[in-house]
């Protein structure tokens, strides 16, 4: 099955690519985009930029996926990576070419590292996942000017706590007294993080490319590291990219944060948008996969060079949306409530087009109006920044 996609023409020729359902398990992030296609669908007026939208990269998963969580409700991790017979899990996340390479270089079809070597998950060569392959064309077709990634979360707990002290600089004391809500600097909370435009050096690590992207002494995500040339801080910044044109990324994430947090300041805890300081940055895993994702690939420019697959770089925007639970406003992609939360028209079948019958209304057993308007949120956010501001 392949994946549905959704162009919207701007009033400015330049596109942003928005795309939902890497992970099945974050059935809420592909809600968000399904808001984002049907809201512009339902504009007067385009926004300044176009888009071109995927909700759902692994439909047929999602199918699936979907049915188990409208029978037991969270899923869990169930659905987030894919299977492989035989081996390890693929993780579809990390995906992507080598940064500043075309799909083209992908030659076997094999995922590879920066020096042309093929990567491996014990003796297993890892093949890259058609519908990956998908995306990348996508990008390489209409060169985007910016990605939109949205995603899911889960709560972070205060028994993961302890083992991220190292991040936090949490004392036993702090944790035993936090409040088991409030974000943390130093552990991912739901919010907008940007993959800013970077330049890739002789020097950046084979695959933990944070440090070419930005600098952590100086950035919030990071504040075990960034103690400030004082010792305090005092110097730390949102916008720590390392190169203009990534700093720009940076205060359009922020833009797009406070977007939502003016809507329900809970959606992006994680940017913590009233501080002095606030944080666009992802503070990344330890157990992450050692491959590319596309916060990774996207925003190194593909020069000319490399024949077919140039482009330029373009910042790559993930939206952590609190929680991975969708509120059934949409099902399997139909949309069945309106965005006040009222059962739709379904479109007649012919024989009741015919008997002039307009349908019936539908009302999902599962939807949940407070959970519909959250992920509106994130949707509309994203529409009135990161499709307008120039």
């Amino acid at each position: 099955m392949t994946a549905n996609s959704y162009v919207f023409f701007g009033s400015e020729p330049q596109f942003v690519l928005i795309v939902a359902g890497i992970h099945e398990s974050e059935q809420g992030g592909i809600e968000v985009a399904h808001w984002i296609r049907t809201k512009l669908a339902a504009r007067k007026k385009p926004t300044r930029f176009g888009a071109v939208v995927i909700p759902d990269v692994f439909p047929e998963r999602g199918l699936l996926a979907r049915a188990d969580e409208w029978k037991r409700g969270d899923t869990d991790n169930t659905w987030r990576e894919i299977p492989r017979p035989g081996g390890a899990d693929f993780h579809p996340a990390r995906h992507f070419p080598p940064p500043g390479e075309p799909l083209s270089v992908l030659k076997k079809g094999l995922l590879i590292g920066r020096d042309g070597t093929e990567l491996r998950e014990g003796k297993q060569t890892l093949p890259q996942l058609p519908e990956i392959r998908y995306v990348i064309q996508f990008i390489e077709q209409f060169q985007p000017i910016r990605i939109v990634s949205v995603h899911g979360t889960h709560p972070v707990t205060r028994d993961q706590l302890p083992g991220r002290k190292a991040q936090t600089g949490m004392s036993n004391d702090d944790i035993k007294n936090w409040d088991g809500v409030s974000a943390i600097k130093g552990v991912n909370f739901p919010g907008i993080f940007v993959d800013p435009r970077y330049q890739l050096g002789k020097d950046c690590p084979k695959f933990d490319l944070e440090i070419c992207k930005f600098d952590p002494l100086l950035d919030p995500a990071f504040p075990v590291q960034s103690a400030g040339k004082d010792g305090k801080g005092t110097d730390r910044r949102f916008d720590s990219a390392r190169t203009q044109e990534g700093r720009a990324d940076d205060a359009l994430a922020l833009k797009a944060a406070q977007a939502i947090a003016k809507l329900d300041p809970t959606l992006v805890r994680g940017n913590h948008v009233a501080e002095a300081v606030p944080v666009v940055h992802y503070a990344k895993a330890s157990t992450t996969p050692e491959a590319f994702s596309l916060g990774d690939w996207g925003p190194v420019e593909v020069p000319s060079s490399k024949g077919l697959g140039a482009r330029p770089g373009a910042p790559v925007f993930t939206v952590e949306v609190d929680d991975n639970q969708e509120s059934w406003a949409f099902l399997d992609g139909v949309q069945m409530m309106s965005e006040k939360g009222e059962a739709l028209l379904q479109t007649p079948s012919p024989e009741l087009r015919v008997a002039k019958n307009p349908g019936r209304k539908i009302l999902p057993a599962k939807f949940n109006k407070t959970r519909s308007e959250q992920l509106q949120a994130y949707a509309q956010g994203i529409i009135d920044t990161i499709l307008e501001v120039p």
